[in-house]
C-alpha cells in the first residue's frame, strides 16, 4: 500500500514540511543534476530547495542527453559545485576566487550518492567546460538520518546553503532549520534506542 504524500512538498502526511519551508530570494540559479535514483528517496533534500530557492530547477537524468539544456549556460559565468583539484574554493578569500564569485549567475549541483555523482560526470562531459568550485573547509553535516561514506558528505541541502552564504551572504539558516525539521520527523515514530543514533554529536 502506498503511502499518502503531500500535494506540495511530497513527503508524507506525517512527515510534511510545508510549515517549514521558508521562501528565499537568491540571485544566483541553481540547477541541480538529479540522478533517476534520488527521486524517490523520502529523505532526498534537493525538493525542499526546489521549494524553497526563487531560482533553483531540478533536471533528471544521468547522461549528456539528458542534459542537454546546460550546453545554453553561460560558460565564464556558470559554475559547478565539484570537489576536484582545479576547484576554486570559494571559502578562500583569494582575489581570483572573490572575483570569480562576483560575476556568477548559475550553479551546477549534482544530487546523488558520491558515486552516482561520479557517474553523472562521467557521462555528461559537457560539465567539464564550467569552472568547478568546492570549499576549503566542509561545514559540519547537520543532515544526521542518511548515512554518508565519507566524512566530508554533505546533503545537497547543505551544500547549497553553504554556497549561496558564501557567495551571496544569503543567510543559510532557514534552510538549516528546514533540515532539522526534516531530521526530527523523520525520527519520530523510531524507538528511543533507534532514535538516539541520530541525535547531534
Amino acid at each position: 500500500m502506498s503511502r499518502l504524500l503531500c500535494t506540495h512538498c511530497k513527503f508524507s502526511l506525517t512527515t510534511c514540511l510545508c510549515e517549514d519551508i521558508s521562501q528565499l530570494k537568491n540571485s544566483i540559479k541553481v540547477i541541480i543534476l538529479q540522478h533517476p535514483s534520488e527521486i524517490k528517496v523520502t529523505k532526498n533534500t534537493a525538493r525542499l530547495l526546489s521549494l524553497s530557492l526563487t531560482q533553483c530547477e531540478i533536471k533528471v537524468g544521468e547522461s549528456e542527453s539528458d542534459f542537454t539544456s546546460i550546453l545554453d549556460l553561460p560558460i565564464q559565468t556558470t559554475a559547478l559545485l565539484y570537489p576536484d583539484k582545479t576547484a576554486l574554493l570559494l571559502d578562500d578569500s583569494t582575489t581570483n576566487t572573490s572575483q570569480f564569485s562576483k560575476t556568477l549567475t548559475h550553479l551546477i549541483v549534482l544530487d546523488g550518492t558520491w558515486k552516482k555523482a561520479y557517474k553523472i560526470m562521467q557521462m555528461t562531459p559537457s560539465l567539464n567546460a564550467f569552472q568547478k568550485v568546492s570549499f576549503k573547509e566542509i561545514p559540519k553535516n547537520r543532515y544526521r538520518i542518511r548515512k554518508a561514506p565519507r566524512l566530508d558528505s554533505l546533503s545537497t541541502l547543505e551544500a547549497v546553503a553553504h554556497s549561496l552564504a558564501l557567495i551571496e551572504s544569503i543567510d543559510p539558516q532557514p534552510l538549516y532549520t528546514m533540515l532539522e525539521s526534516l531530521n526530527k520527523k523523520q525520527t519520530q515514530f523510531m524507538p528511543e534506542h533507534v532514535k538516539a543514533r541520530y541525535q547531534p554529536i
